[in-house]
């Protein structure tokens, strides 16, 4: 399988678990969009002031983990979350992200607004209960 056929199952805008480490060291997943992917990138959005923020401040591994509805398929994509700092790169990734994003953060300067990407990792994929295909990005 390659990026370009696990993307297929992943179109943007999928919903999914994202998953950081809380402080108390344990997992902490909750719901969440992906956005799109760009050069081994996969993007995502969030608000600076949520405990998720906080929480990939002070460990970058993450994972998002999207399944298909009757379990015919798991995707999963576990690497180092990077926050964009150069705003004409902020400004490019947020014209690409998902309207409901966007009705939220209403400019890509929004102050609260922060986009990220997943990239130095595995992409996991597993159809049923077979063991996972991994992909390295």
């Amino acid at each position: 399988m390659t990026k370009e056929s696990v993307l297929e199952l992943l179109p943007n805008g999928s919903m999914g678990i994202f998953s950081t480490i809380n402080e108390e060291g344990f997992p902490d997943g909750r719901g969440w969009q992906f956005q799109f992917e760009e050069n081994g990138k996969f993007y995502f959005a969030t608000n600076n002031t949520k405990d998720v923020y906080k929480e990939m401040q002070a460990n970058s591994n993450v994972s998002f983990t999207s399944m298909e509805p009757t379990g015919k398929y798991t995707v999963r994509i576990i690497g180092k979350a990077t926050f964009i700092s150069d705003p004409s790169e902020k400004e490019k990734a947020y014209a690409k992200l998902d309207n409901i994003v966007k009705s939220i953060y209403k400019s890509w300067d929004d102050p609260i607004l922060e986009i990220f990407y997943v990239s130095n990792g595995e992409l996991k994929v597993a159809t049923g209960f077979n063991p996972a295909e991994v992909i390295k990005f």
